[in-house]
């Protein structure tokens, strides 16, 4: 069967990129009530969990497993300063981010001061989870109207 070409986004711009603001609107104000109106710690969150979560590394791994982390998560290293480098968030600011964290459970620290994401992380977001879901499922649903309209 013949590949169909993909989709052009700049052709379909109109089509496309209402459905984005919106729904990424959508997205940005669930996670900041989440992370109690603070964005920095869930981009902070993000860069850990970037590094840290299984499925990350397989693509078999369900929502379920993740929420219950029933898979163990192998760390890719991550300490304070990349997370400052790589946010551009001053280190100071991800210092007292991350001290917050820990307090929640949402983030351990190991002796040679790696972050990861935890269980109770996963576990406390899981609306924050599913709001980015419903943002991609939202793009995949335009996408694939898209899709059927060429055919």
């Amino acid at each position: 069967m013949p590949k169909t070409p993909p989709i052009d986004l700049e052709q379909h711009f109109g089509e496309i990129w209402p459905v984005h603001v919106q729904h990424f609107t959508e997205l940005l104000i669930r996670l900041r009530q989440g992370f109690a109106g603070d964005l920095d710690l869930m981009l902070i969150l993000a860069i850990i969990g970037s590094r840290t979560l299984p499925c990350r590394r397989t693509s078999s791994f369900t929502l379920d497993e993740f929420i219950e982390s029933r898979r163990e998560p192998r760390p890719e290293p991550i300490n304070l300063q990349s997370i400052a480098e790589c946010s551009g968030i001053p280190r100071e600011t991800v210092r007292r981010k991350l001290q917050q964290m820990e307090g929640l459970g949402w983030v351990s620290k190991d002796d040679q001061g790696h972050y990861a994401a935890t269980a109770k992380a996963s576990q406390d977001l899981v609306g924050q989870t599913q709001a980015s879901l419903d943002y991609l499922k939202a793009l995949f649903d335009a996408f694939a109207r898209l899709a059927d309209n060429r055919n």
